[in-house]
Protein backbone atom coordinates (compact mmCIF):
# COMPACT_ATOMS: atom_id res chain seq x y z
CA UNK A 1 0.00 0.00 0.00
CA UNK A 2 2.88 2.42 0.66
CA UNK A 3 4.84 1.21 -2.37
CA UNK A 4 1.87 1.89 -4.07
CA UNK A 5 0.97 5.46 -2.81
CA UNK A 6 5.02 6.41 -3.21
CA UNK A 7 5.20 5.38 -6.91
CA UNK A 8 1.03 7.51 -7.36
CA UNK A 9 3.13 10.67 -5.18
CA UNK A 10 6.01 9.98 -7.72
CA UNK A 11 4.16 10.17 -10.34
CA UNK A 12 2.31 13.39 -9.18
CA UNK A 13 6.03 14.96 -8.12
CA UNK A 14 6.97 14.63 -12.07
CA UNK A 15 4.38 15.46 -13.61
CA UNK A 16 4.35 18.81 -11.04
CA UNK A 17 8.11 19.26 -12.32
CA UNK A 18 7.82 18.79 -15.68
CA UNK A 19 4.56 21.65 -15.94
CA UNK A 20 7.28 23.70 -14.03
CA UNK A 21 10.17 23.43 -16.09
CA UNK A 22 8.05 24.14 -19.10
CA UNK A 23 5.69 27.06 -17.69
CA UNK A 24 9.44 28.50 -16.81
CA UNK A 25 10.81 27.91 -20.32
CA UNK A 26 8.06 29.65 -21.91
CA UNK A 27 8.55 32.75 -19.26
CA UNK A 28 11.87 32.78 -20.45
CA UNK A 29 11.10 32.29 -24.22
CA UNK A 30 7.82 34.21 -24.51
CA UNK A 31 8.34 34.93 -28.54
CA UNK A 32 9.52 31.76 -29.14
CA UNK A 33 6.43 30.33 -27.63
CA UNK A 34 4.27 32.98 -29.36
CA UNK A 35 5.61 32.18 -33.23
CA UNK A 36 5.45 28.40 -31.93
CA UNK A 37 1.81 28.44 -31.44
CA UNK A 38 1.12 30.72 -34.09
CA UNK A 39 2.88 28.79 -36.69
CA UNK A 40 0.56 25.79 -35.14
CA UNK A 41 -2.48 27.79 -35.27
CA UNK A 42 -1.73 28.75 -39.52
CA UNK A 43 -1.32 25.18 -40.06
CA UNK A 44 -4.65 24.05 -37.97
CA UNK A 45 -6.48 27.12 -39.45
CA UNK A 46 -8.30 25.36 -42.11
CA UNK A 47 -9.06 22.63 -40.47
CA UNK A 48 -10.46 25.12 -37.31
CA UNK A 49 -12.63 26.87 -40.09
CA UNK A 50 -13.74 23.43 -41.44
CA UNK A 51 -14.95 22.66 -37.74
CA UNK A 52 -16.92 25.70 -37.56
CA UNK A 53 -18.28 24.73 -40.73
CA UNK A 54 -19.59 21.79 -39.92
CA UNK A 55 -20.82 23.27 -36.62
CA UNK A 56 -23.21 25.58 -38.45
CA UNK A 57 -24.26 23.23 -41.53
CA UNK A 58 -25.06 20.30 -38.77
CA UNK A 59 -28.05 22.89 -37.27
CA UNK A 60 -30.12 22.75 -40.68
CA UNK A 61 -28.86 19.10 -41.71
CA UNK A 62 -30.11 17.71 -37.85
CA UNK A 63 -33.60 19.39 -38.82
CA UNK A 64 -33.51 17.63 -42.71
CA UNK A 65 -32.21 14.40 -41.48
CA UNK A 66 -35.29 14.23 -38.81
CA UNK A 67 -38.00 14.82 -41.83
CA UNK A 68 -35.99 11.83 -43.43
CA UNK A 69 -36.92 9.64 -40.66
CA UNK A 70 -39.18 7.94 -39.88
CA UNK A 71 -40.72 5.03 -36.66
CA UNK A 72 -41.32 1.52 -37.16
CA UNK A 73 -43.92 -0.29 -36.22
CA UNK A 74 -41.38 -1.51 -33.24
CA UNK A 75 -40.57 1.90 -32.98
CA UNK A 76 -37.29 2.23 -33.82
CA UNK A 77 -35.81 4.84 -35.64
CA UNK A 78 -35.43 4.13 -39.49
CA UNK A 79 -33.54 6.74 -41.76
CA UNK A 80 -34.42 7.30 -45.90
CA UNK A 81 -31.32 5.35 -47.62
CA UNK A 82 -29.73 8.23 -48.54
CA UNK A 83 -30.76 11.13 -45.87
CA UNK A 84 -27.64 12.46 -44.78
CA UNK A 85 -26.25 13.25 -48.05
CA UNK A 86 -29.74 14.34 -49.36
CA UNK A 87 -29.90 16.45 -45.49
CA UNK A 88 -26.25 17.83 -46.13
CA UNK A 89 -27.39 18.99 -49.92
CA UNK A 90 -30.30 20.71 -48.81
CA UNK A 91 -28.81 22.54 -45.81
CA UNK A 92 -25.61 23.79 -48.16
CA UNK A 93 -28.10 24.79 -50.61
CA UNK A 94 -30.20 26.68 -48.02
CA UNK A 95 -27.25 28.71 -46.44
CA UNK A 96 -25.51 29.91 -50.29
CA UNK A 97 -29.53 30.68 -51.34
CA UNK A 98 -29.48 33.03 -47.95
CA UNK A 99 -25.99 34.92 -48.92
CA UNK A 100 -27.46 34.30 -52.18
CA UNK A 101 -30.42 36.46 -51.82
CA UNK A 102 -28.62 39.16 -49.49
CA UNK A 103 -26.11 39.51 -52.24
CA UNK A 104 -29.08 39.49 -55.09
CA UNK A 105 -30.75 42.17 -53.07
CA UNK A 106 -27.78 44.32 -51.88
CA UNK A 107 -25.21 44.32 -54.33
CA UNK A 108 -27.50 45.51 -57.22
CA UNK A 109 -28.19 48.48 -55.23
CA UNK A 110 -24.86 49.27 -54.44
CA UNK A 111 -23.80 49.83 -57.87
CA UNK A 112 -27.00 51.79 -58.93
CA UNK A 113 -25.98 54.40 -56.25
CA UNK A 114 -22.00 54.04 -57.56
CA UNK A 115 -23.92 54.74 -61.29
CA UNK A 116 -25.57 57.48 -59.87
CA UNK A 117 -22.40 59.04 -58.15
CA UNK A 118 -20.56 58.77 -60.88
CA UNK A 119 -22.65 60.73 -63.10
CA UNK A 120 -22.48 63.91 -60.64
CA UNK A 121 -18.72 63.57 -61.91
CA UNK A 122 -18.86 65.87 -64.39
CA UNK A 123 -21.51 68.47 -62.68
CA UNK A 124 -18.72 68.49 -59.65
CA UNK A 125 -15.89 69.08 -62.11
CA UNK A 126 -17.65 72.02 -63.46
CA UNK A 127 -18.82 73.17 -60.17
CA UNK A 128 -14.89 73.31 -59.09
CA UNK A 129 -13.84 74.74 -61.75
CA UNK A 130 -16.57 78.00 -61.69
CA UNK A 131 -15.44 77.89 -58.09
CA UNK A 132 -11.78 78.34 -59.38
CA UNK A 133 -12.40 80.73 -61.54
CA UNK A 134 -14.91 83.39 -58.89
CA UNK A 135 -12.17 82.71 -56.58
CA UNK A 136 -9.44 83.93 -58.96
CA UNK A 137 -11.38 87.18 -60.10
CA UNK A 138 -12.21 87.68 -56.48
CA UNK A 139 -8.83 87.81 -55.29
CA UNK A 140 -6.20 89.01 -57.96
CA UNK A 141 -3.43 88.31 -55.77
CA UNK A 142 -3.79 84.65 -55.97
CA UNK A 143 -4.02 84.65 -59.46
CA UNK A 144 -0.75 86.65 -59.32
CA UNK A 145 0.73 83.97 -57.44
CA UNK A 146 0.25 81.35 -59.58
CA UNK A 147 1.41 82.87 -62.71
CA UNK A 148 4.65 83.99 -61.28
CA UNK A 149 5.70 80.66 -59.59
CA UNK A 150 8.20 79.45 -61.49
CA UNK A 151 7.97 75.78 -61.63
CA UNK A 152 11.26 73.87 -62.86
CA UNK A 153 9.90 71.45 -65.47
CA UNK A 154 12.83 69.40 -65.96
CA UNK A 155 13.17 68.71 -62.01
CA UNK A 156 9.61 67.93 -61.98
CA UNK A 157 9.68 65.71 -64.72
CA UNK A 158 12.56 63.78 -62.97
CA UNK A 159 10.59 63.38 -59.68
CA UNK A 160 7.83 61.89 -61.86
CA UNK A 161 9.53 59.64 -63.40
CA UNK A 162 10.90 58.33 -59.89
CA UNK A 163 7.28 57.82 -58.32
CA UNK A 164 6.30 56.47 -61.42
CA UNK A 165 8.87 53.59 -61.09
CA UNK A 166 8.62 53.26 -57.36
CA UNK A 167 4.81 52.80 -57.77
CA UNK A 168 4.84 50.57 -60.42
CA UNK A 169 7.23 48.30 -58.61
CA UNK A 170 5.08 49.01 -55.57
CA UNK A 171 1.79 47.41 -57.89
CA UNK A 172 3.94 44.66 -58.84
CA UNK A 173 4.50 43.33 -55.55
CA UNK A 174 1.51 44.30 -54.40
CA UNK A 175 -0.65 42.37 -57.12
CA UNK A 176 1.92 38.63 -56.75
CA UNK A 177 0.85 39.47 -53.06
CA UNK A 178 -2.86 39.76 -53.54
CA UNK A 179 -2.67 37.03 -55.91
CA UNK A 180 -1.00 34.80 -53.69
CA UNK A 181 -3.16 35.58 -50.66
CA UNK A 182 -6.25 34.73 -52.95
CA UNK A 183 -4.88 31.04 -53.42
CA UNK A 184 -3.95 30.67 -50.31
CA UNK A 185 -7.61 31.86 -49.04
CA UNK A 186 -8.98 30.04 -51.76
CA UNK A 187 -7.12 26.67 -50.69
CA UNK A 188 -7.57 27.14 -47.18
CA UNK A 189 -11.68 27.39 -48.37
CA UNK A 190 -11.09 24.09 -50.18
CA UNK A 191 -9.80 22.13 -47.39
CA UNK A 192 -11.93 23.43 -44.74
CA UNK A 193 -14.84 22.51 -46.85
CA UNK A 194 -13.80 19.28 -47.32
CA UNK A 195 -12.96 18.25 -43.71
CA UNK A 196 -16.21 19.78 -42.95
CA UNK A 197 -18.31 17.63 -45.38
CA UNK A 198 -15.91 14.76 -43.90
CA UNK A 199 -16.89 15.32 -40.05
CA UNK A 200 -20.69 15.74 -41.19
CA UNK A 201 -20.70 12.15 -43.02
CA UNK A 202 -18.35 10.54 -40.08
CA UNK A 203 -19.81 12.79 -36.93
CA UNK A 204 -21.33 9.78 -34.67
CA UNK A 205 -17.77 7.59 -35.91
CA UNK A 206 -15.48 10.59 -34.80
CA UNK A 207 -17.48 11.13 -31.62
CA UNK A 208 -16.83 7.66 -30.97
CA UNK A 209 -13.35 7.82 -30.74
CA UNK A 210 -13.05 11.06 -29.47
CA UNK A 211 -14.50 9.24 -26.27
CA UNK A 212 -12.76 5.97 -26.19
CA UNK A 213 -9.59 8.72 -26.66
CA UNK A 214 -10.41 10.22 -23.59
CA UNK A 215 -11.70 7.33 -21.60
CA UNK A 216 -8.56 5.51 -22.41
CA UNK A 217 -6.15 8.03 -20.96
CA UNK A 218 -7.96 9.87 -18.08
CA UNK A 219 -9.74 8.51 -15.58
CA UNK A 220 -14.15 7.53 -15.40
CA UNK A 221 -14.21 11.07 -13.35
CA UNK A 222 -12.49 13.12 -15.19
CA UNK A 223 -14.00 11.69 -18.69
CA UNK A 224 -17.55 12.06 -17.35
CA UNK A 225 -16.53 15.32 -16.20
CA UNK A 226 -14.64 16.29 -20.09
CA UNK A 227 -18.37 14.68 -21.39
CA UNK A 228 -20.31 17.21 -19.70
CA UNK A 229 -18.47 20.20 -20.73
CA UNK A 230 -18.71 19.20 -24.08
CA UNK A 231 -22.25 18.31 -24.24
CA UNK A 232 -22.98 21.83 -22.13
CA UNK A 233 -20.81 23.50 -24.92
CA UNK A 234 -22.13 22.21 -27.94
CA UNK A 235 -25.53 23.35 -26.55
CA UNK A 236 -24.67 26.53 -25.70
CA UNK A 237 -22.97 26.98 -29.02
CA UNK A 238 -26.17 25.45 -30.37
CA UNK A 239 -28.39 27.97 -28.91
CA UNK A 240 -26.04 31.33 -29.87
CA UNK A 241 -26.59 30.92 -32.94
CA UNK A 242 -30.11 29.33 -32.85
CA UNK A 243 -30.66 32.82 -30.44
CA UNK A 244 -28.86 35.04 -33.05
CA UNK A 245 -30.41 34.51 -36.09
CA UNK A 246 -33.39 34.95 -34.36
CA UNK A 247 -32.56 38.36 -33.52
CA UNK A 248 -31.01 38.94 -36.61
CA UNK A 249 -34.13 38.43 -38.12
CA UNK A 250 -36.49 40.35 -35.47
CA UNK A 251 -33.81 43.58 -35.68
CA UNK A 252 -34.25 43.39 -39.36
CA UNK A 253 -38.37 42.83 -39.55
CA UNK A 254 -38.37 46.00 -37.20
CA UNK A 255 -35.93 48.05 -39.65
CA UNK A 256 -37.85 47.56 -42.55
CA UNK A 257 -41.43 48.33 -40.85
CA UNK A 258 -40.02 51.41 -39.20
CA UNK A 259 -38.44 52.46 -42.86
CA UNK A 260 -41.68 51.92 -44.16
CA UNK A 261 -43.75 54.39 -42.15
CA UNK A 262 -41.19 56.36 -41.93
CA UNK A 263 -41.26 56.56 -46.03
CA UNK A 264 -37.59 56.03 -46.06
CA UNK A 265 -36.32 54.71 -49.64
CA UNK A 266 -34.78 50.85 -49.77
CA UNK A 267 -36.82 49.60 -46.92
CA UNK A 268 -36.82 45.81 -47.70
CA UNK A 269 -33.43 46.25 -48.74
CA UNK A 270 -31.64 47.82 -46.07
CA UNK A 271 -34.01 45.64 -43.45
CA UNK A 272 -32.25 42.15 -45.34
CA UNK A 273 -29.15 44.35 -45.13
CA UNK A 274 -29.48 44.84 -41.53
CA UNK A 275 -30.64 41.12 -40.69
CA UNK A 276 -27.39 39.90 -42.02
CA UNK A 277 -25.19 42.30 -40.39
CA UNK A 278 -26.59 41.85 -36.74
CA UNK A 279 -25.25 38.28 -37.41
CA UNK A 280 -22.04 40.42 -35.60
CA UNK A 281 -23.16 40.95 -31.73
CA UNK A 282 -24.10 44.52 -30.88
CA UNK A 283 -21.75 46.43 -33.52
CA UNK A 284 -23.08 44.38 -36.32
CA UNK A 285 -25.68 46.64 -37.65
CA UNK A 286 -23.77 49.70 -37.60
CA UNK A 287 -21.93 48.25 -40.83
CA UNK A 288 -25.56 48.17 -42.25
CA UNK A 289 -26.18 51.91 -41.45
CA UNK A 290 -23.07 52.99 -43.08
CA UNK A 291 -24.52 51.26 -46.36
CA UNK A 292 -27.98 52.09 -45.91
CA UNK A 293 -27.01 55.64 -45.27
CA UNK A 294 -25.25 55.98 -48.98
CA UNK A 295 -28.15 54.43 -50.54
CA UNK A 296 -30.34 56.53 -48.72
CA UNK A 297 -28.20 59.65 -49.83
CA UNK A 298 -28.05 59.05 -53.64
CA UNK A 299 -32.18 59.44 -53.86
CA UNK A 300 -33.03 61.65 -50.24
CA UNK A 301 -30.36 63.16 -47.87
CA UNK A 302 -32.65 64.64 -45.41
CA UNK A 303 -34.54 60.76 -45.23
CA UNK A 304 -30.55 59.30 -45.05
CA UNK A 305 -30.80 61.83 -41.56
CA UNK A 306 -34.18 60.83 -40.20
CA UNK A 307 -33.12 57.23 -41.51
CA UNK A 308 -29.43 57.49 -39.15
CA UNK A 309 -31.87 58.70 -35.63
CA UNK A 310 -34.01 56.18 -36.69
CA UNK A 311 -31.75 53.29 -36.58
CA UNK A 312 -29.41 54.87 -33.47
CA UNK A 313 -32.68 54.62 -31.35
CA UNK A 314 -33.80 51.03 -32.54
CA UNK A 315 -29.93 49.80 -32.59
CA UNK A 316 -30.05 51.17 -28.82
CA UNK A 317 -33.76 48.99 -28.01
CA UNK A 318 -31.67 46.10 -30.15
CA UNK A 319 -28.42 46.87 -27.80
CA UNK A 320 -30.09 46.53 -24.21
CA UNK A 321 -33.46 44.69 -24.36
CA UNK A 322 -33.74 42.26 -27.92
CA UNK A 323 -30.11 41.30 -27.90
CA UNK A 324 -29.79 40.29 -24.17
CA UNK A 325 -33.16 38.70 -23.78
CA UNK A 326 -33.49 36.84 -27.04
CA UNK A 327 -29.65 35.96 -26.88
CA UNK A 328 -28.98 36.00 -23.80
CA UNK A 329 -31.93 33.69 -22.65
CA UNK A 330 -31.26 31.22 -25.07
CA UNK A 331 -27.52 30.90 -23.72
CA UNK A 332 -28.67 30.63 -20.30
CA UNK A 333 -26.84 33.83 -19.45
CA UNK A 334 -27.86 36.81 -18.21
CA UNK A 335 -28.16 40.10 -19.89
CA UNK A 336 -25.83 42.15 -18.04
CA UNK A 337 -22.83 38.78 -18.77
CA UNK A 338 -24.34 39.05 -21.87
CA UNK A 339 -23.28 42.85 -22.60
CA UNK A 340 -20.08 42.10 -20.53
CA UNK A 341 -18.73 38.95 -22.45
CA UNK A 342 -19.38 40.54 -25.83
CA UNK A 343 -17.45 43.82 -24.66
CA UNK A 344 -14.66 42.01 -23.42
CA UNK A 345 -14.46 39.11 -26.49
CA UNK A 346 -14.47 42.95 -28.66
CA UNK A 347 -11.56 43.95 -26.95
CA UNK A 348 -9.11 40.93 -26.80
CA UNK A 349 -10.49 39.47 -30.40
CA UNK A 350 -12.24 42.13 -32.41
CA UNK A 351 -15.67 40.88 -33.89
CA UNK A 352 -14.43 36.91 -34.01
CA UNK A 353 -14.86 37.88 -29.96
CA UNK A 354 -17.63 38.92 -29.92
CA UNK A 355 -19.06 36.46 -31.99
CA UNK A 356 -17.42 33.93 -29.57
CA UNK A 357 -17.53 35.51 -26.32
CA UNK A 358 -21.17 35.17 -25.67
CA UNK A 359 -21.44 31.53 -25.79
CA UNK A 360 -18.09 30.72 -23.94
CA UNK A 361 -18.76 32.97 -21.44
CA UNK A 362 -22.02 31.39 -21.07
CA UNK A 363 -19.95 27.52 -20.76
CA UNK A 364 -18.05 29.53 -18.01
CA UNK A 365 -20.83 31.42 -16.26
CA UNK A 366 -22.49 27.59 -16.15
CA UNK A 367 -19.40 25.75 -14.84
CA UNK A 368 -19.00 28.01 -12.02
CA UNK A 369 -22.77 28.32 -11.01
CA UNK A 370 -22.97 24.39 -11.20
CA UNK A 371 -19.53 24.28 -8.74
CA UNK A 372 -20.42 26.68 -6.73
CA UNK A 373 -24.23 25.30 -5.84
CA UNK A 374 -22.29 21.55 -5.38
CA UNK A 375 -19.90 23.30 -2.65
CA UNK A 376 -22.68 24.90 -1.02
CA UNK A 377 -25.10 22.26 -0.96
CA UNK A 378 -22.54 19.92 0.80
CA UNK A 379 -21.11 22.68 3.14
CA UNK A 380 -25.09 22.40 3.71
CA UNK A 381 -25.16 26.26 3.10
CA UNK A 382 -28.26 27.89 2.00
CA UNK A 383 -28.36 31.43 0.41
CA UNK A 384 -31.87 32.90 -0.06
Amino acid sequence: MYMNMDKENMKKIIKIILIAILFYWILQNVFVAINFFSKIIDILFPFIVGACIAFIINIPMQFFEKKFTKIDKKGNKVKFKFARPLALILSIALIIGIIALIIGVVIPELFNVLKILIGYIPELANNIKDFAIEITEKYPDINEQIMNTNIDLEEASKDAITFITNLSGNIIMSSINIVSNIINFVVNLIISVIFAIYILFSKEKLLRQSKKLICAYISEEKANYVFKISKLSNTTFYNFIKGQCTEAVILGVLCAIGMLILQIPYAVTIGILIAFTALIPIVGAFIGIVIGTILILSIEPVKALVFIIFILILQQLENNIIYPKVVGKSVGLPGIWVLLAVTVGGSLAGIVGMIIGLPVASVIYTIIRDETNDRLEKKNIKIV
